[in-house]
């Protein structure tokens, strides 16, 4: 059989790694395309996930394509991926098939710094992946000229172009909460950031003070102000098309509601209990433990600047008269401020 390697980080793996596949399929003499993530690539500083999650992320983006494989065989190996280790130990175990590597324009113009460089290009054939039908490449590398798609996975972890995501690849990021501290720190200052942190943390308190779920505690967490700093203009358009039966609300209220739809549309979150905690995280008024969790943690996040040291300990204990105790807290204070009477 005759399988080309596409290589890569993965993290996240997008449309851009599936249309070369599809490209190199349609193109080349080969019979398979086998994806092949990187444990600790040389090249590049470490991973932002760990490697069995960015090889799920694969197999679930390859699924609807019969030719394309995943190979974990750099997750087998101990140490650092270098290619040359990688084709030698693939020709051990599968002595019959003949082995090519696609790459970009990016690796080829470094590819000289691969390990035994010289030496790999005797191993494998390398095809070249690139916008232009010309130019120098390293000698015995072959051009593949296509329409390549913008994007990078560093974009991605950026909060950027996750459009490029395949739906499979966003429901299983939502689920994990891969990459969700990124794309909650890309969309508010740092001051609201560091609120957010401490806030998840005082959530996993909670949770694992009454045997919850600390992933979901943690989520619900670190998103739930992910609305908080959209300009008044966006969020009222938004409360018009989505939840117009909240518009005449206040104001302050709104980005519980729209950071709710806004974690389910674009962080992927689709676990109901993390959604409907955000939804309620104003007003205090969900029924849910999760609910009630995020409530209190947000209103007795340290980060404020206040001991909050004693209700803690009391949600620790009880979250109905935590709750509780936290409300009157802040009817108190409201009525300090003169907000209500």
């Amino acid at each position: 059989m005759r399988i080309a390697l596409l290589g890569g980080s993965f993290d996240p793996i997008h449309e851009g790694h599936l249309r070369i596949a599809k490209t190199a399929l349609a193109k080349l003499p080969i019979d398979e395309v086998w994806f092949l993530p990187c444990k600790d690539a040389p090249l590049k500083k470490g991973q932002q996930v760990a490697f069995h999650h960015r090889c799920a992320m694969v197999k679930l983006a390859i699924a609807p394509y019969r030719k394309m494989k995943l190979c974990t065989l750099e997750g087998e190996l101990d140490g650092v991926s270098y290619t040359i280790r990688t084709i030698k130990e693939l020709k051990k175990r599968f002595p019959h098939d003949t082995f090519s590597f696609l790459i970009g324009d990016d690796q080829a113009a470094q590819f000289d710094k691969w390990k035994d460089s010289a030496q790999l290009k005797q191993e494998a054939c390398f095809y070249v992946f690139s916008r232009h039908e010309d130019g120098q490449l390293p000698t015995g590398m072959k051009r593949v000229p296509m329409q390549l798609i913008s994007v990078s996975s560093t974009e991605i972890r950026n909060g950027e172009k996750k459009w490029a995501l395949p739906k499979t690849v966003r429901r299983y990021i939502g689920s994990n909460g891969l990459y969700v501290i990124n794309w909650v720190k890309a969309s508010m200052s740092e001051k609201r950031f560091q609120h957010s942190v401490s806030v998840a943390e005082v959530c996993v308190r909670l949770a694992h003070a009454h045997h919850l779920d600390e992933h979901v505690a943690w989520c619900m967490g670190i998103a739930h102000d992910i609305c908080k700093q959209m300009p008044f203009e966006k969020a009222k358009i938004w409360m018009i098309h989505h939840m117009p039966s909240h518009l005449q609300e206040n104001r302050a209220i709104w980005h519980g509601y729209i950071g709710a739809d806004y974690a389910k549309r674009f962080l992927y979150m689709e676990d109901k209990r993390i959604i409907s905690a955000i939804y309620h995280h104003v007003l205090g008024d969900g029924a849910s433990p999760y609910a009630i969790i995020l409530y209190v943690a947000d209103k007795l996040d340290p980060a404020r600047g206040y001991d909050s040291s004693e209700q803690l300990l009391l949600c620790e204990k009880s979250l109905s008269l935590g709750l509780a105790r936290v409300k009157q807290d802040q009817q108190e204070y409201l009525r300090k401020k003169g907000v209500i009477s």
